[in-house]
């Protein structure tokens, strides 16, 4: 009987400390030259789990000025049907009234992810990048869309996630050559549990609330998209 108690106490013990623990996650993207470079960690207890994953995006071959690109290709025997159909007054509202619900569907999930998302603390955040058209007057217009890209991204980034630092971004233009790098450094974490129960909440979202079409149109792209996936 002591053992099983044991046993118990240990096992909730462990849930509680995979539920409180953080992930600590280091993004770095770089885009130099001809090559990218994307690189993910991930650690947990101070460094004791540890896992990294280094991904070429893509790779340019100089000698040939080709990019190596690896493709699936696949071919269908679906044949296409035409079809010509007519939107009567009631089946025009049932159509707003499925866009409706759509929406109302997505704002819903929306909002799950978004508290999650505001629960993840960003430590470090760095985006530095260099520009450059070869000419002085292009490369000025090419920096100021680049810098209201930038600003438009980092303002969306600070509006869904908690920045424990204020983000540092930076453009340096060049006039005499033609350029374009960028490099990301990006620190973020989070707690398992908040995760878990993330997932949790879409997973029951997703299942309890899936949208019925009403009208012809879109109710048979939902079939034929199910048809498609089993």
């Amino acid at each position: 009987m002591k053992w099983v108690l044991f046993v118990g106490l240990l096992l909730i013990a462990l849930l509680v400390l995979i539920i409180i623990t953080k992930i600590k996650v280091v993004f770095r993207y770089q885009h130099a030259h001809t090559n990218d470079e994307l690189v993910l960690k991930l650690s947990a207890w101070f460094g004791l789990l540890r896992y990294t994953v280094k991904v070429p995006v893509i790779q340019v071959d100089a000698d040939s000025a080709s990019v190596k690109v690896k493709e699936e290709k696949g071919t269908s025997d679906e044949t296409k049907q035409e079809e010509n159909m007519r939107f009567t007054p009631k089946e025009l509202i049932h159509f707003l009234q499925d866009i409706k619900s759509m929406l109302e569907h997505v704002v819903n999930f929306h909002k799950i992810v978004r508290k999650f998302l505001r629960k993840v603390q960003v430590k470090q955040f760095e985006w530095r990048s260099v520009v450059g058209m070869g000419d002085a007057a292009h490369t000025g217009v090419a920096v100021g869309g680049c810098w209201t890209l930038k600003s438009a991204i980092i303002g969306l980034l600070t509006n869904f996630l908690h920045f424990r630092v204020m983000p540092i971004y930076s453009i340096t233009p060049d006039f005499q050559n033609h350029r374009a790098e960028t490099y990301i450094s990006c620190i973020f974490q989070f707690r398992i549990g908040q995760a878990i129960l993330t997932g949790i909440k879409m997973l029951r979202y997703w299942k309890g609330s899936k949208v019925k079409f009403k009208s012809k149109a879109l109710a048979k792209l939902t079939n034929n998209s199910n048809k498609q996936s089993m």
